[in-house]
This record gives structure tokens, sequence and C-alpha cells, in this order.
């Protein structure tokens, strides 16, 4: 009896909740054949939330947010089959050409920048690819870091705690609306184009796809290769949260801060294209769905719900 009664003292149910869940995501990975090297690092979770007090039950919980985002986001390699008759090739192409073609000559940006760094095998051309491929990935670092800042932060200082949940609101929105947009509006990247012009993705051309004639940098081809989703390019996350980055920030007085900011945002922007992964009204559509994303989060009933939701 004593020693069930301590087993249930040092499981509790978010401890068990991680564990299943983990072992679950696994396992529907392994029967979809879907699962890739990082996905195994996930294990780790489970002897963390097993060793964690109350303060590791406060991470879990409290990044519940985010975390479902990555599960859902990983997951749309399962949906991406089902999309392929709706995907949108041609006239992303068209628009993008009518509104932004004079920054290339009348070609869409994207592929001029493309096409100027497959002609060049110059340092400067390779400084760029691998400064553009450094940004874009900067991402997926940039954004976690600064929320696990406030997170620890406010463990001990309300401020910090308060921007915690502002932050993690606002990003919870947009990349839920995001996936929401890549659903209902999937679209080819420009990339795509490059390698098999304004014909729709099918099966057999997902299947025969060779990333490397598409796009420069071997970072970013071991990305894409791995991609869970390769038609979301509507709206672009990566536009997106540099934007909403510069509407979070506090303190509009600290200029220094706010242009470091905005500098990140445009090497950002200039990296997606010189890639050939965006076109620019991809990148707008990115950065009004960020302003749309910070004017809910400030909403007083969003707040409310979102709390009660924590």
């Amino acid at each position: 009896m004593s020693s069930n009664i301590l087993f249930k003292e040092r499981i509790q149910s978010w401890q068990v909740t991680v564990g299943v869940g983990v072992c679950t995501y696994l396992a529907l990975g392994l029967a979809t054949n879907t699962v890739r090297t990082y996905h195994w690092f996930m294990l780790l979770a489970v002897p963390a939330a097993l060793m964690s007090p109350e303060r590791g039950r406060r991470f879990f919980v409290e990044w519940t947010p985010l975390f479902a985002f990555w599960l859902v986001y990983d997951r749309l390699r399962l949906v991406q089959p089902l999309l392929y008759a709706r995907v949108a090739v041609e006239r992303p192409y068209d628009l993008e050409r009518w509104a932004f073609g004079w920054l290339a000559g009348g070609s869409v940006p994207a592929h001029a920048a493309s096409a100027w760094l497959s002609r060049h095998s110059d340092a400067l051309a390779r400084t760029v690819e691998w400064i553009a491929q450094i940004v874009y990935f900067s991402h997926l670092f940039v954004v976690p870091l600064l929320i696990l800042a406030f997170w620890a932060l406010g463990t001990s200082r309300e401020q910090y705690r308060a921007a915690f949940f502002r932050y993690l609101r606002a990003f919870t929105l947009l990349n839920f609306a995001a996936i929401v947009v890549y659903l209902l509006f999937p679209v080819a990247p420009p990339w795509w184009v490059t390698l098999n012009g304004m014909a729709p993705p099918t099966a057999e051309l997902v299947a025969q796809v060779n990333v490397a004639n598409a796009m420069p940098g071997t970072l970013i081809q071991g990305m894409i290769r791995n991609a869970s989703q390769w038609f979301a390019a509507v709206p672009s996350l990566h536009g997106a949260y540099p934007v909403l980055l510069l509407l979070l920030f506090p303190s509009k007085r600290n200029g220094l801060a706010l242009a470091g900011i905005g500098v990140y945002a445009c090497a950002m922007w200039i990296a997606t294209i010189v890639l050939n992964q965006h076109y620019v009204i991809d990148l707008v559509a990115g950065a009004i769905l960020a302003l749309a994303a910070w004017w809910a989060a400030r909403y007083p009933g969003f707040e409310r719900v979102y709390k009660l939701g924590l």
C-alpha cells in the first residue's frame, strides 16, 4: 500500500500525459513512415518531465500552445498529398510579376536573385549565400529563445511573466491562423516553378523533385527535403515573425533596439527571396497576418479566453 501511495505522489498526471503524448506521436510517425532523425530527440521530454518538480509542470503546461503548433505543423506532411489538386501555381506567379516584376527586369525577384547566385561562383556570391541561409534558419531559434528568456525571468519578475504571455498569445494566434490559410489556400513556392514551370504538383512530380536544382545552399536544400509542407508559401511565417517582433517590442523609445529588429526583418525578407523560397507577396501576406495577430492578442476578451485555456 505504501509503495502505491509513493508511486502516485511521484508520478503526476501531467507527466503521464507528456510520456504518452511523445510515444503516441512517434508511433504515428513510424506507422506512416514519416519519422525523421530529429523526431527521436522528443524522447528527451519524458525523463525531463519525470525529473521535473513544480517548475517543470508549469513549463510544459504554459508552453503547450507552441508545442501544439510545432506538432500540428509537422504532421502537415500527411495532409500535403490531399492538397495537390488545389495548389495555386500560375496565379501567384503572375501576381508577383505584375506587382514586383519591376524589381527584377520583368521576372520575379526570387528567380532573378537565385539565378544571379547560380551564375556566380566568386567569394561574394558564396558569402551572400551562407549569410542568407544563416538568417533563414535563425527564425527556428530567435523566437523560441526570446520567449524562453521571458518565461525564465518571469518566474521571479511579474513584468517578464506578462511579456511571456503577451508574446505567446500573439505567436499562437499567428501560427494557427497561418495553418488555416495553408489548408484553405495552398500555394506553390517560387522554387517549384523553377523546377516544374506552371505544372501543378502530382505525386509523380513530388517524388522526383531534386531541390538542389531549384535553390542555392546545401543547408536550405536539406531543410526543404525534410520539410513537412512544400505548398505553404502563403503566408510566409519567415516574413511574419520579424514583423510581429517589431509590433510586440515593449519600448518604442529604444531606437537602437527597434532599428536592430528592423534590420533583422529586412535581412529575413531578403534571405527568403535570395534562396528562392518566397515571393514578395508571400512576405506581405505574412506581415498582414502578423498585424492581425498582434491586434487580436491585445483584445481583452481573447486574453481571458486564452488564460482559461491554460
